[in-house]
């Protein structure tokens, strides 16, 4: 039985390590041709692990992994060197992957960066994925530190950048590949248990709401701080596109609106400061002829989540 995902990455030694008992991760000093990746750090090899396994331990104290994100033990990321792990649970087996979804991003003309990617294995009801780190910093850590005009103008970069997108359209909601679009926001919450994400019941969904559906325009459905890298004043790159897809025009705004997922997670913050960016991208969109349906969406999704 595969192991937790929070607990995916264990120690053989100080320069090697087993990921999912699947997955052989070595670090050399020397630079090498040969190697997956190479930074300041080492040269990184990637090998299916071979059974019997080495025998292995929790990651020690003096590990170089450093774990960023820890959903509910269905996603886990790790940064190590210029590296990040990210290993996730395949809950809708329909659904577009990431890794997919960034390989077709890599090949259209893009004003921002999408993470580089390294090495991918799908296995065991889950995924491996192995990227470059984002230069800059989050919006999440920028934020605090920026003066008015510099927030203005993270806005206004992410606004640019949905229209962007936009430009891509389809004539069904699902992933780049017409696989599932696996925005849980886009099926009622009083449903969890059957969740339909085809693109009939996606756009009946849709319909009810009282979004126009007669086209679908790309959007990564998940623009939140932490998933937007900012170098100085600049966006220069965007992560995690597991939830991207082809959407109703309304839903680029709407989602703004309705997800505090895209909040600012402060504890000691007032809700004013939690939503600030939100409600400043909802507000610019409105303003470039984004629609919304916030409060029908709120109504006919039974959530409380605002």
């Amino acid at each position: 039985m595969p192991c937790p995902v929070r607990d995916s990455i264990r120690e053989i030694d100080d320069n090697s390590w087993l990921i999912g008992d699947i997955i052989l991760l070595s670090r050399q000093s020397l630079p090498s041709p040969d190697a997956t990746w190479t930074d300041a750090t080492g040269s990184y090899y990637i090998a299916k692990a071979q059974h019997p396994l080495p025998a292995s331990r929790p990651l020690s104290d003096t590990t170089p992994f450093k774990k960023v994100y820890d959903a509910g033990d269905s996603t886990a990321v790790w940064i190590f060197g210029d590296a990040v792990c990210k290993v996730k649970l395949v809950n809708i087996p329909g659904q577009t992957r990431e890794y997919d979804t960034l390989n077709a991003l890599r090949q259209r003309p893009l004003s921002f960066m999408v993470p580089e990617m390294y090495y991918y294995i799908e296995c065991d009801g889950r995924y491996y994925l192995f990227l470059r780190k984002m230069p800059g910093e989050t919006l999440f850590q920028a934020w605090p530190k920026a003066d008015e005009d510099t927030k203005q103008g993270y806005v206004s970069q992410i606004v640019d950048i949905c229209k962007e997108l936009a430009t891509w359209q389809a004539d069904s909601m699902t992933g780049f590949d017409g696989k599932y679009l696996s925005d849980h926001y886009l099926t009622p919450s009083w449903n969890r248990n059957h969740k339909d994400f085809t693109p009939q019941a996606l756009k009946k969904n849709c319909e009810e709401v009282g979004m126009d559906c007669s086209a679908f325009f790309f959007y990564h459905c998940d623009l939140g701080p932490e998933n937007i890298f900012v170098d100085a004043r600049r966006i220069v790159g965007i992560i995690d596109w597991e939830t991207a897809g082809f959407v109703p025009k309304h839903w680029i705004r709407t989602k703004f609106c309705v997800s505090s997922g895209l909040n600012f997670d402060l504890l000691d913050a007032d809700e004013d400061a939690k939503v600030d960016w939100r409600r400043r991208v909802q507000g610019e969109l409105g303003d470039h002829g984004y629609p919304q349906l916030g409060h029908e969406w709120m109504a006919w999704s039974g959530c409380n989540d605002k």
